[in-house]
């Protein structure tokens, strides 16, 4: 994928998945948060406009100490300004703590195997289940914050069984294309195929309402996910790493 085409749905992802707070450094896009989501809390270096690449990085990790947060880094693979950057941050301690694909596909899903209930703003059973799935009550309060900032109207998919809250997922319509994020299943109904189900009827209301190119973000050690990804004909198109000091 061109980097042109890498920074629009960089942007998309931006859009769709909003951090609390958005600064520029020299042309960088610094976001951060509670601390607890890498691509909320990390500074995106995709297009540098300053004049000395190491008082940028002083002035970005000046800027997450004085919000009370440990500095990181989200690099693009092949899309960092400057390509560098990566070596510069090693040489002052960071190091990768997740490495992420981001997937693209284009054209409809096929229908659900299980009935999906859908709404274009978030509810409370959705944040119920995304806080239940979460992995500590910091980095669920943060991606329940981060839920009242999707874009409105987005699809957000919640499969119950016998009455019980069992798996969730949106699609958040982000300008000129839509992403996939908030995809949890309870873990008494995993293998079940309710993920599979959440991801075509978001993907397909989206589609209905006009969008055509999709995107998801997923670590590229979460095996089950990617496989499910790449069965409903996702693709990776780039992958980025996350450093922190």
């Amino acid at each position: 994928m061109d980097l042109s085409a890498i920074r629009r749905i960089e942007q998309a992802t931006a859009r769709g998945w909003p951090a609390a707070r958005m600064d520029r450094i020299d042309g960088w896009h610094v976001f951060s948060g509670l601390g607890y989501v890498g691509r909320t809390n990390s500074c995106w270096p995709l297009t540098y406009e300053g004049s000395s690449v190491e008082g940028s990085i002083d002035r970005v990790e000046a800027h997450y100490r004085a919000l009370g947060l440990a500095p990181q880094f989200k690099l693009v693979t092949g899309g960092t300004d400057p390509l560098d950057l990566s070596d510069r941050l090693a040489r002052r301690g960071y190091r990768v703590i997740s490495q992420v694909a981001v997937m693209t596909r284009e054209g409809p899903i096929a229908a659900p195997d299980h009935i999906v209930d859908i709404g274009p703003q978030v509810t409370a059973d959705f944040i119920q289940i995304v806080s239940e799935t979460s992995h500590s009550g910091g980095d669920g309060q943060e991606r329940v914050d981060i839920l009242g900032r999707v874009p409105d109207p987005s699809a957000f998919g919640i499969i119950r069984q016998h009455g019980a809250l069992a798996a969730a997922g949106l699609c958040t319509f982000a300008g000129d294309s839509a992403g996939i994020a908030a995809m949890r299943t309870q873990a008494d109904y995993r293998n079940r195929g309710l993920a599979r189900s959440i991801l075509r009827a978001v993907t397909g209301r989206a589609y209905e309402t006009g969008y055509r190119l999709f995107w998801l973000q997923v670590e590229t050690n979460n095996a089950t996910a990617l496989h499910l990804y790449k069965s409903e004909g996702f693709a990776t198109a780039y992958q980025y790493q996350t450093l922190r000091l």
